[in-house]
C-alpha cells in the first residue's frame, strides 16, 4: 500500500508499505478514507517535533472497519468510524493519575509519530480507540474529533464562563475549532487574530464567524484587554503576558520551538495562570458526540482536499514547503485533508 514516509527534516516520500495484519483479538483494521494534516505533521516535516524515522505519518482519521479480531464487540465490519490515535496504557502511573495524555509509553506508541499513522490506506488499532460515525456525517468532519478533543481538553482545563473577555491568537484549524468550543461554552463575542491575508479571507468569505466575533491581522496589546487568550501559535507569550487582565488566563497549545521572556513575579502579584495542554484527557467521545451532532458547522473550515499523491502540494498550500525547505505565511487553506480513495 502507498504511504506517506518520513525519513529525515525535508524528507517525505511515498513508498510502499506493507498492509497491516490481524494478530491479537481486540484489534480492528481501519480503511483510512479521510485524513486531516495537522500542525503536528507540519513540525515533524520541518524537524520542529521529533519523530521516527521511516514512520508514515499522519493521525487525525476516519474510515470503514474491513477486518476485527474475533474478540472485538463494539463495531463490525462495515462500519463507519472515527479513530482515536492517542494510545494509553491505562495501569502505568500517569495513566492512573488520569493523566492518559501523558501515558508514560506514548513515546513508543504515538500514531504517525513513533509508529505508522494514517497516510496510507489501512491502519490497524484496537476496538479501546474505535467511535461509531453518523451515516450523514462526512468523513472528513469525522476525523476532526482528534484536534476537537485537544481543544476540548484545554477548554475544560481553563474553566471558561461567558464573561470573559477572549482573544484566540491564531486562525488556523486549532484557533476555529477553539471559537466553536468556546461558544458552546457560552462565550459569544471574542477577537481571533491571524496575520496570513489568506486565512483572514477564506474565514470572511465562508462566514465562519457569527455575530461577535471579528477576525483581525494584528494582536496589539494593551492593558487589561483581555481575561482570557489563547495562543495556537506557540510564540506570542509575551504579548499575551501585556493584554491579560488580573486573575486572567493563557492557554498555550502551540508546538513551536522558541524562547520568550516573561517575569515570573507578575504571575503571582496579578494571579495570572499559564496553563499548557496537549492531546485529549477524557474528552475524545465529547468531541465525536458533537461532531456527530452535525451543529458545529464544520463544513466552512474544510476548504482543501488532496489525494495521497498530492501530498507535497498540500502542505506547500499551509505554508510547509519542501522543496525549499522553509515555512511560510503563504497559506491558501483553513482545513485541508487527503483522501484515500
Amino acid at each position: 500500500m502507498k504511504a506517506i514516509v518520513y525519513n529525515n527534516p525535508w524528507d517525505i516520500r511515498i513508498e510502499e508499505k506493507e498492509e497491516p495484519a490481524i494478530i491479537l483479538p481486540d484489534e480492528v483494521i481501519v480503511e483510512i478514507r479521510a485524513t486531516g494534516i495537522c500542525g503536528t505533521d507540519l513540525s515533524i516535516i520541518s524537524g520542529e517535533y521529533l519523530a521516527r524515522p521511516q514512520v508514515i505519518i499522519g493521525h487525525e482519521s476516519a474510515g470503514v472497519i474491513v477486518e476485527k479480531g474475533k474478540g472485538v464487540d463494539n463495531c463490525n465490519v462495515g462500519d463507519r468510524v472515527i479513530i482515536d490515535p492517542t494510545f494509553y496504557c491505562g495501569y502505568c502511573d500517569n495513566c492512573r493519575k488520569g493523566l492518559r495524555n501523558h501515558c508514560l509509553l506514548k513515546s513508543t506508541t504515538e500514531a504517525g509519530v513513533s509508529i505508522d499513522g494514517t497516510f496510507t490506506r489501512y491502519f490497524k488499532t484496537t476496538q479501546r480507540f474505535i467511535y461509531g460515525l453518523h451515516d450523514n456525517i462526512p468523513f472528513e468532519q469525522g476525523a476532526m474529533s482528534e484536534p476537537l478533543s485537544c481543544v476540548l481538553t484545554a477548554v475544560k482545563k481553563l474553566a471558561v464562563n461567558p464573561f470573559m473577555r477572549t482573544a484566540i491568537l491564531g486562525g488556523g484549524p486549532i484557533g476555529l475549532l477553539f471559537y466553536m468550543a468556546l461558544k458552546q461554552h457560552g462565550i459569544q463575542e471574542g477577537v481571533i487574530y491571524e496575520t496570513s491575508k489568506n486565512r483572514i479571507k477564506l474565514i470572511e468569505q465562508n462566514n465562519v464567524l457569527s455575530k461577535g466575533w471579528q477576525v483581525a491581522p494584528e494582536f496589539i496589546p494593551q492593558k487589561n484587554q483581555y481575561d482570557l487568550i489563547i495562543d495556537t501559535t506557540g510564540s506570542l507569550l509575551e504579548k499575551s503576558m501585556l493584554a491579560i487582565a488580573d486573575g486572567g488566563k493563557i492557554s498555550l497549545m502551540g508546538l513551536r520551538n522558541n524562547q520568550q521572556t516573561i517575569n515570573p513575579r507578575e504571575i503571582a502579584d496579578r494571579s495570572i495562570s499559564i496553563i499548557g495542554s496537549i492531546d485529549s484527557q477524557d474528552t475524545f467521545k465529547h468531541a465525536v458526540d458533537l461532531i456527530n451532532s452535525g451543529r458545529l458547522e464544520l463544513e466552512k473550515i474544510i476548504t482543501n482536499g488532496y489525494s495521497l499523491n498530492d501530498f507535497t502540494t498540500a502542505v506547500k498550500d499551509l505554508g510547509c514547503d519542501v522543496g525549499s525547505k522553509q515555512r511560510n505565511n503563504n497559506i491558501s487553506s483553513l482545513k485541508s485533508f487527503i483522501s484515500i480513495t
